[in-house]
């Protein structure tokens, strides 16, 4: 059984995650096995302070014992989990962790620059210890399927993702809950995005990408009418059409992370983690600009080149 430890209670996930982990609250359907949250540290907040005490009773309530400082869970876990809001604090409170060979998950954002996500990559590497990130939206059921060899569809020649792009100071762009359709764009198409334009308004923005082997993709973050989460991808037998649904991501992203911990082996490559990060970065930088085209090496190296 590995023994987690979390830090940052202002997000809904510090209570969604320990319930599943834990097997408290939550239907059987929605247990997983082989990891209990037994350490946690409430931490503060720059975007949602107010969160944070009833988010610590839930939390406690499954059993959790409550810190006061994060370093008191070394020794004591065997992985942690970052699950501050805000991409920005992720650094300094991974910092200690990985410095301490302890592996990490790093909630959505990773980062909110791409310095940040550099210096953690940098130092996961010389400690030769797992470090990770996701949406949860990546393991959507839906997704999965599309995305299997055995997919009747074949192979993706392109993509249009869908979903809620709320804005959020401290998570500029994409950054909150942007990441999550930006998320299911890579999933989809993979790492290889050489180059992005936006066009933004109040109510909407369409990102679209151009991958380095000629295939192009679409996101369209969503902020009136319907948000729902979902996608379009353009295949080699057929068209799939398809809406998202959320009932198991949580589950689903959870058991990534067990098995994830278990092998030593990241579910999901820290290059493409680093891909988002600029990809992400790159968008808002072509929407401060008017949509001008911006290409990601011009935003930061690739992760080869670090």
């Amino acid at each position: 059984m590995i023994r987690l430890g979390i830090v940052d209670f202002d997000t809904s996930h510090a209570v969604e995650f320990t319930r599943r982990f834990n097997h408290v609250g939550v239907a059987a359907d929605q247990y997983v096995e082989g990891a209990r949250v037994v350490l946690g540290y409430p931490g503060d907040s720059e975007m949602s302070p107010e969160r944070i005490p009833e988010f610590t009773r839930q939390v406690a309530e499954c059993g959790v014992e409550l810190v006061d400082d994060p370093s008191e869970m070394i020794g004591k876990i065997d992985a942690v989990l970052i699950h501050s809001l805000c991409g920005a604090p992720h650094l300094e409170r991974v910092r200690p962790f990985l410095s301490a060979s302890i592996p990490a998950f790093v909630d959505k954002p990773f980062a909110c620059s791409t310095d940040d996500a550099a210096e953690m990559i940098n130092l996961s590497a010389e400690k030769n210890v797992t470090l990770f990130s996701s949406s949860a939206l990546r393991y959507a059921p839906e997704i999965e399927q599309v995305t299997a060899s055995s997919s009747p569809a074949g192979a993706i020649h392109g993509v249009l993702t869908y979903g809620p792009a709320k804005r959020a100071a401290g998570n500029p762009g994409l950054f909150h809950y942007g990441v999550h359709p930006t998320e299911m764009l890579f999933t989809l198409m993979g790492s290889g995005c050489q180059q992005v334009t936006t066009t933004y308004t109040d109510d909407a923005e369409v990102c679209t990408g151009e991958w380095n082997d000629g295939r192009i993709a679409t996101l369209r973050g969503l902020r009136t009418g319907s948000t729902a989460y979902g996608f379009v991808a353009f295949c080699e037998t057929g068209v799939v059409s398809q809406t998202v649904s959320t009932r198991y991501v949580y589950r689903n992203l959870c058991q990534a992370i067990v098995d994830g911990f278990v092998t030593g082996k990241a579910p999901i490559a820290i290059e493409e983690t680093y891909d988002i990060v600029r990809f992400i970065a790159a968008a808002f930088e072509s929407e401060e600009s008017g949509g001008r085209t911006v290409s990601l090496d011009s935003i930061a190296p690739k992760i080869s080149e670090l």
